[in-house]
């Protein structure tokens, strides 16, 4: 096996081109940086855009429906593109294709590693999913019949371990990551070029919140501020600019937002992210719900934004690697959320330099091939 520059067959079985959600840009750009040391090949569906502008390269031959999922569907087309380009390892993204990575590994005769983004089935639980159970046994079966997992968090490591007896030495963490080598050189314009769009107070800080917003675990996160959070900040007399970005926020929540329009606002898509992250002050992070580590947090702090999380929200992000940038405070109490807010306003200190060490996605890359080395 070649070391130096190894071969990957990967499986992203669903869409994630173009990339429209933190998600969906996790996945693509964690493939981008593998590619950049590896080969990586991707299987994936019919209905991705084009990888053009990545490293990795592409085969949709998955298709977009349900049926995909059936076991061992394609299994001779992905084994003939394993012997096509020599693969030498297999990586999952999710357990929902395990089955056919276990029957690809034994044709190939090379080892599969699955990526874990949450543990599904307690996902599932937290969402109300009466067929939770089922994806537990199958996601154990799965991570157990695998070379080793590749867990975004230590707690969901550890919940792998004792919900599906999964080894100790099979599990690895690998967070989610930011293309940020080091803090991104000051946009100097940007506050006065998102102050002109949504008429904006240059001299209040600006707090914000992005994210799939008609996902449940974001949208509860939005009444979580507007019903909790909001009328505490306004009780003790601070000024500031709230603004909630993201597609897909129902109706009425838009309408409690603008009755509200001194001090918040929703502001939809954001077409130019890196010139409103550039502009804003500080992220709110109060998710409680979805698992895994919360990836607009880890890009905020990328940034050398502030950040304010509860303690489900900021799970498995690294407090020592974050310095004071990151302030977490327990699920439900919502005062010390409101005076931690108050409390990173004068908060001038900057992410260090371990943040980038641990988060920044080539040396995540670089981890990932070490482990597939071993």
């Amino acid at each position: 096996m070649s070391i130096a520059h190894p071969v990957i067959l990967s499986i992203a079985p669903y869409k994630f081109l173009p990339a429209k959600t933190g998600g969906h840009l996790g996945i693509a750009m964690l493939h981008h940086y593998l590619g950049q040391q590896s080969e990586d090949h991707i299987i994936c569906t019919t209905d991705n855009g084009s990888g053009a502008g990545y490293s990795f390269q592409l085969h949709p031959i998955l298709s977009a429906k349900p049926q995909r999922y059936i076991p061992y569907r394609q299994l001779q087309d992905m084994v003939n593109i394993g012997k096509q380009y020599n693969a030498e390892y297999i990586y999952l993204d999710h357990p929902y294709m395990a089955f056919t990575a276990i029957a690809l590994s034994k044709q190939l005769g090379i080892p599969w590693y699955m990526r874990s983004h949450n543990i599904e089935s307690d996902r599932f639980r937290t969402l109300g999913k009466k067929w939770w159970r089922v994806m537990a046994w199958y996601e154990g079966y799965a991570m157990r019949n695998s070379n080793g997992v590749f867990f975004v968090t230590e707690e969901d490591k550890q919940l792998a371990e004792s919900l599906y007896q999964l080894p100790e030495s099979k599990g690895h963490i690998i967070p989610y990551g930011t293309e940020l080598s080091k803090p991104p050189l000051p946009k100097h314009d940007a506050k006065e070029q998102i102050a002109n769009v949504y008429g904006l107070d240059i001299h209040k800080p600006w707090l914000y919140f992005l994210g799939v917003l008609n996902y449940y675990p974001n949208e509860q996160a939005v009444n979580f501020i507007i019903n909790e959070i909001v009328p505490r900040l306004n009780k003790c007399g601070q000024p500031y600019q709230l603004l909630i970005g993201g597609k897909g926020l129902a109706e009425p929540i838009q309408q409690q937002i603008a009755a509200q329009k001194d001090t918040m606002q929703y502001v939809g898509f954001i077409d130019d992210l890196d010139t409103f992250l550039q502009a804003c002050d500080m992220m709110l992070n109060p998710v409680q719900l979805g698992g895994g580590i919360k990836t607009k947090a880890v890009e905020a702090l990328g940034y050398n934004k502030k950040v304010v999380s509860t303690a489900s929200g900021a799970a498995g992000i690294s407090a020592a690697a974050c310095g004071t940038k990151l302030r977490v405070v327990a699920d439900n109490d919502w005062d010390s959320f409101t005076q931690a807010i108050i409390d990173q306003m004068n908060n001038q200190t900057q992410i260090p330099d371990t943040f980038y060490a641990t988060y920044y996605l080539g040396n995540i890359a670089e981890k990932i091939l070490g482990i597939m080395n071993i």
